[in-house]
């Protein structure tokens, strides 16, 4: 239930903070940048992660949910298609890359850690989240492994 009601919501990481921004704004630059008409009308909420404290100092992210789960799969499909998507596409004087990946509940992305060290360790070589779900695969023609819990990655 809980990854369920994240299924319309997006994170987006690596957009520097302005002060005083108006972060529909922010986002609807991002939409820009990946020539996808982002309105106000197809965004239910957006805002700001919490500020972190670490040692590499990066801008909090960015959660946006959307009315509509086509539109979140519309804007994740031209992020696919733009590899190198960066703050650079967003006429901003900083290049840093740009991520937009699909929210996970706590529990999800403990699992989606745990699933990239494997994925690092067995030298696996595709590996993506689609509708919150974890997916492992060797090479190219392989069989599709879905991970749902940490059972499915003791069996690989």
């Amino acid at each position: 239930m809980e990854q369920y009601s994240r299924m319309n919501t997006v994170e987006i990481h690596g957009v520097p903070m302005q002060p005083n921004e108006d972060v529909v704004s922010v986002v609807k630059e991002v939409g820009k940048a990946l020539d996808f008409n982002l309105t106000e009308s197809i965004i239910d909420a957006c805002h700001r992660l919490g500020k972190k404290t670490g040692p590499n100092n990066s801008p909090p992210g960015i959660i946006v949910k959307f009315v509509r789960r086509l539109d979140k799969d519309e804007l994740l499909r031209k992020r696919h298609v733009r590899r190198d998507f960066s703050t650079r596409h967003m006429n901003l004087n900083v290049d840093k890359p740009v991520y937009i990946n699909e929210a996970l509940s706590p529990a999800r992305r403990r699992l989606f850690a745990m699933a990239r060290e494997i994925k690092r360790d067995k030298q696996y070589k595709y590996f993506w989240v689609r509708g919150g779900k974890i997916s492992l695969r060797k090479e190219e023609s392989g069989t599709i492994t879905t991970i749902t819990c940490q059972a499915d990655l003791e069996k690989l």
